[in-house]
């Protein structure tokens, strides 16, 4: 906010500028491994409302990791979930819930979960991970796993993330857990902070521009498409080389996962020219794959008479050698016309 003088002359800079509300996610507590291990515990965090986790597994052998709450081993769990789109799996009376549906291989696991947190409720959530054959010639892994913890008398302070292979997650994996009630206080600091917001009214790209790297990205994209436009593009770097593998299933239906060695992510490709409106998680680490989790929704013809389309999407950039510090959304075959916008989040 600017003030004027006289003569129109400006006073000072930014001092009237109110403060964005730190009313968001914040982070609860973090465990980074300095050695290998069978386990990532974070403990004795507060209780929230409302609680997400990100999970970084790297493997040093074979891992498929597990969630249990409050160190709970009883058979208190229980889920449902898919692997790569294939049929439901279910299972009842557990001492643990699958955080990852990864069969026991050496994979890289970037894993998010979000919870219902009431004392008094059964604590429910849902789950999306990514796992996968190093290479962008390979392309990744999805599984999406709902569940839920039994108890009704306590809220969960405590996350317990381990593995039953023959392998151990290698330092450098990390855990962390985020969390809000549900009238959080305007108080601390929010764990995601604004990177970026741009908005364009033409042209067939949306970029960043240069953005500070973080180890955690969210970020979100409105499309509106100038005449026919096929599918939204993603990119990261203004790398436009054959670096990139994505995995997706559109309506429930058949997977599709012949996107290996492509020069992005495909992120959306719809029924039509229609509005889109995507979200998505990154792990940005300088020296791993930088693996997405997104979804979105496009908006079909027009009026409540015509369903929309859903779209699940896991993907990654096969780099490994510098963090994402951009990100360029394309409209492959189109354009974009006003009203479309890019924001992003990151977080350390």
């Amino acid at each position: 906010m600017v003030e004027y003088l006289s003569g129109n002359r400006i006073q000072g800079s930014s001092t009237l500028t109110t403060s964005p509300p730190q009313t968001g996610w914040k982070e609860l507590g973090r465990t980074t491994l300095s050695s290998a291990g069978d386990a990532i515990n974070v403990s004795s965090f507060a209780a929230k409302d409302n609680i997400m986790i990100l999970q970084h597994g790297i493997p040093s052998g074979n891992i498929s990791s597990r969630l249990r709450f409050n160190s709970d081993t009883g058979s208190n769990y229980a889920q449902r979930g898919s692997r790569n789109g294939g049929s439901d799996a279910s299972g009842a009376s557990r001492d643990n819930v699958s955080f990852s549906l990864n069969p026991g291989n050496a994979s890289v696991e970037w894993l998010i979960a979000k919870v219902i947190n009431k004392s008094d409720k059964e604590k429910l959530w849902i789950s999306h991970g990514l796992d996968g054959t190093a290479g962008a010639g390979n392309d990744p892994n999805r599984s999406e796993i709902v569940g839920k913890w039994a108890n009704t008398s306590a809220q969960i302070t405590t996350v317990n993330v381990y593995h039953t292979e023959g392998g151990d997650y290698a330092a450098g994996s990390e855990c962390v857990v985020l969390g809000c009630d549900d009238d959080e206080a305007n108080s601390g600091t929010n764990f995601w902070q604004e990177l970026a917001d741009v908005s364009v009214s033409s042209g067939s790209t949306i970029d960043t521009g240069a953005i500070t790297a973080k180890k955690y990205l969210y970020f979100e994209f409105y499309t509106v498409p100038s005449g026919s436009q096929s599918y939204s593009w993603l990119q990261f770097n203004s790398d436009t080389g054959s670096n990139y593998a994505s995995r997706y299933n559109t309506n429930g239906g058949g997977e599709a996962a012949s996107t290996s060695s492509n020069d992005g992510i495909l992120y959306y490709a719809p029924l039509n020219s229609s509005e889109r409106y995507q979200t998505g998680y990154i792990i940005n680490k300088s020296d791993k794959e930088k693996f997405v989790i997104g979804e979105g929704v496009a908006q079909n013809t027009a009026g409540a008479g015509n369903a929309p389309e859903r779209r699940e999407l896991h993907g990654k950039w096969a780099n490994t050698s510098a963090q994402i510090t951009s990100i360029q959304v394309k409209a492959k075959n189109g354009s974009f016309a006003a009203g479309t916008r890019l924001k992003v989040w990151g977080a350390d």
